[in-house]
């Protein structure tokens, strides 16, 4: 798989997407409470973008899958996140709800990658393959993600510097996932290297 140029824009796609993920899970809470929402408020506003997760896992997939191309909508779940993370800069309480449902639809990338990852292979053996590698390389590039927007908050002093991190990631995640999209698969790759 290390030799196709999909399996890779898969792996750092599913990578950045967790990246994402975790960090939403790990300092949502704490950026709500920063902004002077009570612990329970800011609680409900994570649970309220966890749970906006839940049907578009259903939904989000059976329309990709039926694209030959699903790089438009990585599009769209990228610029959602680019908006989820402006609101929570610049109103973090006006928009509190808002914000948590919007990154709620954002963080349906996951079961977008994993669509993708059946799709961008043919066979069965193959699915599992790409599936091996794109979700080993990916989560060991996550795994930095909340520790290191955890340590630009201690130094900063505040979410802003955070926050246009996590929104900068998105620009790499949507460039490799709208590649990780096309309408190819890998053994194909592979058969030409």
């Amino acid at each position: 798989m290390s030799r196709s140029r999909t399996a890779w824009a898969l792996a750092v796609f599913m990578g950045l997407q967790s990246t994402g993920a975790y960090i939403t899970m790990g300092w949502l809470p704490q950026i709500y409470r920063d902004a002077g929402l009570p612990a329970g408020t800011a609680g409900l506003l994570l649970a309220v973008t966890m749970a906006v997760g839940v049907p578009l896992a259903f939904a989000i997939p059976r329309m990709a899958a039926r694209r030959p191309h699903q790089g438009p909508v990585v599009l769209v779940l990228g610029v959602a996140g680019l908006v989820g993370y402006a609101g929570l800069y610049f109103a973090p309480v006006g928009g509190a709800w808002a914000w948590a449902l919007i990154l709620g639809v954002a963080n349906c990338t996951f079961p977008l990658a994993l669509t993708m990852v059946s799709l961008r292979a043919r066979t069965s053996t193959g699915v599992a393959q790409l599936s091996a590698f794109a979700q080993s390389v990916g989560y060991l590039l996550a795994i930095p993600g909340p520790i290191l927007i955890g340590t630009l908050y201690a130094h900063s002093g505040g979410w802003g510097l955070p926050i246009a991190v996590m929104s900068a990631l998105l620009v790499p995640q949507m460039a490799v996932g709208y590649a990780a999209g096309r309408d190819r698969v890998v053994e194909d790759e592979l058969a030409h290297r």
